[in-house]
């Protein structure tokens, strides 16, 4: 066995999980989109041989968790989430594109993104280091769930409640109320990531693959 093969395969047995033992990522909890992400890292890793196991944490507390190594890494996160996080590493392949959309009782024009959300009141989930980057300076509540973000809208507490596009829990409160609106087009979609502990490394690559080839499918 050449010296090269040989470190190739020494570092992948040393990022590996010890056997028997699953990785073990942290997904916010009560969150749709994660749910979602979750379901394809699952099948992804599968695909791969990995074992994964879902640990539902607080934003701040699970990245913080990954990145000390108390966690093997983070599901459905944006890259801005983990700019402060440098034992940390994407998997270079999306696991969920995430469209942040304004929930509205009122008709409000939302065809300049973000910018469109001047001179409104919000409600956004906790522990959204996005929503939070682009929302910063407006008047806006921070709330711990969809639920809470739907009631808090309803009573007048905010203008505007941010979710994806295709938040469930919103399409069914919309089946039940038709005054609320979902505001068209989102005000931007952006890409969450499979984030691993740097020292699962090796394991990137035959994850990755493993997405691709689920979305080929």
């Amino acid at each position: 066995m050449s010296v090269k093969r040989l470190a190739t395969l020494l570092c992948a047995l040393i990022a590996a999980p010890v056997q028997g033992q699953d990785l073990q990522l942290f997904l916010i909890p009560d969150t749709p989109a994660h749910l979602e992400a979750w379901q394809t890292i699952e099948a992804a890793a599968k695909r791969a041989g990995i074992g994964v196991q879902m640990r539902p944490v607080s934003a701040e507390r699970g990245m913080l968790m990954a990145n000390e190594g108390k966690l093997d890494g983070a599901i459905g996160r944006t890259m801005l989430a983990a700019r402060e996080y440098p034992r940390l590493l994407a998997v270079p392949e999306p696991v969920f594109q995430y469209a942040p959309t304004a929930y509205s009782y009122k008709t409000i024009d939302v065809a300049r993104g973000w910018a469109s959300l001047r001179g409104h009141t919000l409600c956004v989930r906790r522990g959204y280091n996005f929503t939070d980057e682009r929302t910063r300076g407006l008047p806006r509540q921070r709330l711990d769930n969809d639920a809470s973000l739907l009631r808090m809208l309803k009573a007048g507490g905010c203008d505007v409640a941010l979710m994806d596009r295709r938040n469930k829990e919103a399409e069914a409160e919309m089946a039940r109320d038709p005054d609320l609106q979902r505001l068209l087009p989102p005000l931007e979609e952006v890409p969450l990531y499979l984030f691993l502990n740097k020292r699962h490394a090796a394991l990137a690559p035959r994850l990755a693959e493993a997405l691709k080839q689920l979305k080929r499918d």
